[in-house]
């Protein structure tokens, strides 16, 4: 298990929480938890609520979106160590607008939506950073 400091050294190293202020990143990592999970589970699914934003420790993520046809997926993504997800939903509040399923075996640190608006209210650089990172996957599309 991951200390709260291996968390927050996690967070910093990647880019949506580059400018957020080293206390912030600490208050984070306080409220978050590790888990495991075996390749094909699903870890959200598009349409469901998740309110959780998940940071990739290690194994492979395959994030993908219905294609249209009834009941088919088409894969958008691959994420892996130190990428970050569920953020659209942590910070808007609605359903997941795509699926992400663990393709391996691996490890994900899993902060509540809850504890996230806690940290954000009391930190803007928060809330910045996280919404400059989904204008940035967003343009990408």
């Amino acid at each position: 298990m991951l200390t709260t400091e291996e968390i927050a050294a996690l967070m910093r190293a990647n880019d949506t929480f580059s400018e957020v202020p080293g206390e912030a990143l600490d208050e984070l990592a306080a409220g978050a938890t590790e888990r495991s999970c075996a390749a094909g589970e699903d870890i959200i699914r598009q349409g469901v609520r998740c309110g959780d934003l998940f940071l990739v420790v290690e194994g492979g993520f395959a994030v993908s979106v219905a294609d249209g046809t009834g009941g088919g997926e088409r894969e958008v993504a691959q994420l892996g160590r130190g990428r970050v997800f569920g953020e659209i939903g942590v910070v808007s509040g609605i359903q997941a607008t795509a699926s992400v399923r663990a393709t391996t075996d691996g490890r994900l640190i899993s902060i509540p939506g809850k504890h996230f608006h806690l940290v954000m209210h009391h930190t803007p650089r928060l809330a910045e950073s996280v919404l400059r990172s989904m204008a940035r996957y967003l343009k990408k599309d």
